[in-house]
């Protein structure tokens, strides 16, 4: 589960995916489907609008936050994982998913490496948007199973990081 705030709203976005044109997912317990435009590298570069006409979308990412130019105005979005306690999630666990499809931009960390929870992990593109992925946990990566440039589906394993154990000094 990923939550985005949006002009000091918060969402949260859940099975996020693009297929044939649409975009789908759970926003806040409710289903959507929204037809987009993409361009040929599958980036959305449109959204349709109440009338159903296509409608530009523009999007850029700076530090922790996406502005995107959305009916004429500027918005504000700050991306998170959850892990606010929420059904299903443990903070224990610490396997590192994708929120959305997108591409690997960077991989910040490797097998071996110790990390701390919100360390930034990867970075990945998705809809234009520059996302970062943060480590759920404490840990030691254990494994990366993608390559910068690798296309993931929402939800795909990015990597692992197991619970960091307290060593005696």
């Amino acid at each position: 589960m990923t939550r985005i705030l949006w002009n000091e709203q918060e969402f949260e976005l859940k099975n996020l995916k693009l297929e044939n044109d649409i975009l789908s997912g759970t926003v806040n317990g409710e289903t959507i489907s929204l037809p987009v435009v993409t361009d040929k590298t599958g980036r959305i570069i449109s959204a349709a609008n109440s009338d159903g006409l296509p409608m530009p979308v523009l999007a850029a990412t700076k530090r922790e936050y996406t502005f995107v130019q959305w009916k004429g105005k500027v918005e504000k979005i700050t991306f998170s994982r959850g892990r606010e306690g929420n059904a299903g999630e443990t903070e224990g666990d610490g396997s590192v998913t994708a929120p959305m499809p997108g591409k690997i931009l960077e991989l910040m960390a490797k097998a071996g490496d110790i990390v701390e929870k919100d360390q930034v992990l990867v970075l990945m593109e998705s809809m234009k948007l520059q996302v970062e992925i943060r480590s759920p946990i404490d840990g030691i990566v254990s494994g990366c199973p993608v390559s910068v440039g690798d296309m993931v589906d929402g939800d795909s394993l990015l990597m692992q990081v197991d619970a960091a154990k307290q060593q005696q000094q």
